[in-house]
């Protein structure tokens, strides 16, 4: 190969490389493009279930009006037995790791535990402004057993 007049091995090489990481590049970007087609997401597992549904999210069924309470299932992600009651009625099952539920003035929470031997722990993650008790972050254990969470207080 002749070199031109004024340019040496070593900018001609230089020159090559860039293009070769170029066309390289390119070609990469091309058959990632080409290869993920319609799969775009597939096998992703979203951070927050699809079915949790934070107190803005309830409007669909519920008064927005009306003060509610989002329960977290801690270390386990759903326990379908494991029931929510408000009162003594069963409000919310654990199909999911969040159960909202609404509430007034005195309602009674509790959690059914009783189909299940080993011990799991419900946390209050969220409430409506109106909710004085119990509070975001309460968190407790239920061994087997019903456990009692407490009673509703709302702000006047």
């Amino acid at each position: 190969m002749k070199i031109p007049p004024g340019r040496s091995w070593d900018k001609i090489l230089d020159v090559i490389l860039v293009r070769i990481a170029i066309a390289a590049a390119l070609l990469v970007l091309a058959a990632q493009v080409f290869l993920a087609g319609g799969q775009y997401g597939q096998g992703v597992e979203p951070a927050i279930s699809h079915n949790y549904m934070a107190p803005q999210q309830v409007a669909a069924g519920r008064d927005l009006n009306k003060p509610v309470v989002t329960f977290k299932l801690k270390g386990f992600i759903s326990l379908p037995q494991a029931r929510l009651l408000v009162n003594g009625e069963e409000a919310g099952v654990f199909n999911d790791r969040y159960v909202t539920v609404s509430v007034a003035e005195g309602d009674t929470l509790q959690i059914d535990g009783t189909r299940y031997d080993r011990p799991f722990e419900i946390e209050v993650l969220d409430v409506s402004r109106q909710v004085v008790e119990p509070q975001p972050g309460f968190s407790f254990k239920v061994n087997g057993s019903l456990g009692h969470i407490g009673v509703v207080r709302l702000s006047k």
